[in-house]
């Protein structure tokens, strides 16, 4: 089997990584709790019902645009009967990889979910109040604050309320200022998810739901496929590139950088013997090369890729 590269166990999962708040938000209960602890804790908002839909996918207005997906899409309604009116609808996105794209991201996925919510002759004041939510662990703004209000207003009267029912609130987890106690605490359990950071009991309840998550033996095999997927295809990816001459510090057809690359790739897969790694790195054929890149992304194995050579 190839190995995982960089592969968090998980255990150490926080709410803030992809997985564990997606498998958190597949739990109604858990999922139920984290929603409105944040809506109560960043925005002051209690909601009445709740319509949770985790990983929910919205196509792009036609096939040749840019869809997007949901970690989680949130629709709160006035009361608890089916047919009462929906007030808001909430996205919660937490995200780890820094992006300078952030805002415009932001931007995409309100217009696009904005699309989907009034229906053919309906009035524009039917339409509910979007609000995206960013959890982040490093500050969008620089302000050191631990959330962030964003919203459109009329510049020559910035003092005037512009209701348009669209808001995008962002935490930071490591802010500072701007927000109260119960926040700071949750932000902080939404960064590193252990009972160290437990400090109320509604938070002892969210850390029950967590460590049921990472116990469930099916999750955990769930956690691992989806790893030896990515790693597959980066890996798949890595070795077109090697083939078309195309990887990065790689001079098309010149056979050192590509015996290096197929080197540090079997690397990844297990121990190289020293013979294989010398019999690689003298070979200067760049035609033997490249039959041996597309060897590699045939074999699972250090020793099936041997064979294959010697085949």
């Amino acid at each position: 089997m190839h190995k995982i590269q960089n592969r968090k166990p998980i255990q150490e999962l926080s709410l803030i990584d992809d997985f564990l708040f997606t498998e958190a938000m597949l739990n109604r209960e858990t999922a139920e709790l984290v929603i409105r602890l944040i809506l109560e804790r960043a925005l002051g908002i209690s909601p009445k019902e709740l319509i949770i839909e985790p990983q929910k996918t919205i196509n792009g207005i036609d096939t040749d645009r840019h869809g997007i997906r949901m970690d989680v899409s949130i629709t709160e309604k006035a009361g608890e009967k089916e047919a009462s009116e929906i007030i808001r609808v909430y996205d919660i996105e937490p995200n780890t990889r820094k992006s300078f794209y952030l805002p415009k991201r932001s931007r995409y996925y309100q217009a696009v979910t904005d699309i989907k919510l009034l229906g053919s002759g309906i009035d524009y004041d039917k339409l509910p109040e979007l609000i995206t939510i960013w959890i982040l662990p490093f500050d969008p703004f620089g302000g050191n604050r631990m959330i962030y209000h964003v919203k459109n207003i009329v510049e020559e009267i910035p003092e005037m309320d512009y209701n348009d029912g669209i808001r995008k609130i962002f935490l930071y987890t490591d802010g500072e200022a701007g927000g109260s106690d119960e926040l700071k605490r949750l932000l902080l359990y939404i960064k590193q998810s252990s009972y160290e950071n437990v400090t109320d009991s509604r938070l002892e309840r969210l850390h029950h739901g967590v460590e049921e998550i990472k116990n469930n033996s099916a999750i955990g095999v769930k956690y691992m496929r989806m790893w030896e997927v990515m790693e597959l295809e980066k890996r798949e990816s890595r070795i077109e590139g090697i083939a078309e001459g195309k990887a990065e510090g790689i001079a098309e057809g010149k056979a050192e950088g590509k015996a290096e690359s197929i080197i540090e790739i079997l690397e990844e897969i297990g121990s190289i013997p020293d013979f294989l790694k010398q019999k690689i790195s003298e070979q200067k054929d760049i035609n033997i090369l490249n039959k041996w890149v597309k060897l590699l992304a045939r074999a699972e194995t250090i020793d099936e890729f041997i064979e294959k050579m010697n085949s």
